[in-house]
């Protein structure tokens, strides 16, 4: 394991209330949009390079997609699943290549419904055409993807959701540390709240922000500073995990948590170069502590206890 120190920073929350919380969702200029602006970069990479020691970590947040969820292989079996039904002449090695392109996103719908500017449904049908058009599919009206490519893909996915191996040992660590848990996602709270509890972690793991309670998602920081509010505790105190560098750990450090980067093996290598397009934030990425399992999580927390 490779491992990258940061210092730890507080971010008041603009939230005053409990419940669901929908701010304005943040403009879209050049860089990375409503994460931080250039002027708290650069004071936060002055207090990353300073001697200040870190803040006892008293929480820890999970992303729960291929972080407590092997999410991976349920999605493949359903998109495999729409593929067989919408393009069967496609050989093996065709099927691979439209996965890959299914992943990749190559126009950034699922993004554009983080920032809360499209609903779910209508990036996964968007990119569903896309894939058809690509790979000589039909092209899928609305009602047809209510229909048929829905329900073709979502029963086979929901069927198999499992927890990861290493999730169980992680909190049963973190629970004798007393150390409190929460999770944020970038899906909606019903759907996630039923992966916890497919995983068997539903009532131990409080579903903190989700995008429709809050609006918008990571990698934007008001969802990390919204999630430490409702645990009560700064942004300084609460670690945070997850599967994807740059919208969990990166952004995680931005928002002045200790970031944990879950390097899960199902993810293309891609997929696990990236980083924020804002160029002011690349001292967060080397902030970022890689994990190659779970249970490594709470030495590393412990260890600054």
């Amino acid at each position: 394991m490779t491992a990258s120190h940061m210092t730890t920073h507080s971010a008041q929350s603009t939230a005053t209330q409990d419940g669901p919380v929908r701010p304005a969702p943040p403009t879209h200029g050049a860089g990375a949009p409503g994460i931080v602006t250039q002027a708290a970069a650069k004071a936060s990479s002055a207090r990353l390079s300073s001697d200040a020691p870190r803040r006892r970590v008293k929480a820890v947040v999970f992303d729960i997609d291929d972080t407590i969820c092997d999410s991976t292989n349920a999605f493949r079996m359903g998109i495999d699943l729409v593929i067989e039904h919408y393009m069967p002449a496609l050989d093996p090695q065709q099927r691979d290549e439209a996965y890959r392109l299914w992943c990749a996103d190559p126009n950034g719908h699922y993004r554009s419904y983080t920032r809360g500017e499209c609903s779910f449904d209508e990036q996964r049908m968007a990119r569903a055409n896309e894939l058809n058009r690509h790979f000589g599919g039909p092209v899928i009206s609305k009602q047809e993807y209510f229909d048929t490519w829905k329900p073709l893909f979502w029963d086979t996915f929901c069927a198999n959701w499992r927890v990861h191996d290493d999730v169980r040992p992680c909190l049963d660590a973190l629970h004798t540390a007393g150390i409190a848990l929460g999770a944020i996602s970038n899906a909606s709270s019903q759907l996630q709240q039923r992966k916890l509890k497919a995983c068997g972690c539903a009532g131990e793991v409080p579903l903190l922000v989700t995008m429709d309670t809050f609006g918008f998602g990571k990698p934007d920081r008001r969802v990390f500073d919204e999630a430490a509010r409702k645990l009560g505790l700064e942004t300084g105190e609460v670690a945070y995990v997850g599967d994807e560098f740059d919208i969990d750990a990166q952004a995680a450090c931005v928002a002045g948590m200790r970031g944990f980067w879950i390097d899960r093996p199902s993810r293309h290598s891609e997929a696990k170069s990236r980083r924020l397009p804002d160029t002011s934030l690349a001292w967060a990425a080397d902030a970022v502590t890689r994990l190659e399992s779970l249970e490594q999580l709470p030495d590393e927390i412990c260890a600054t206890r």
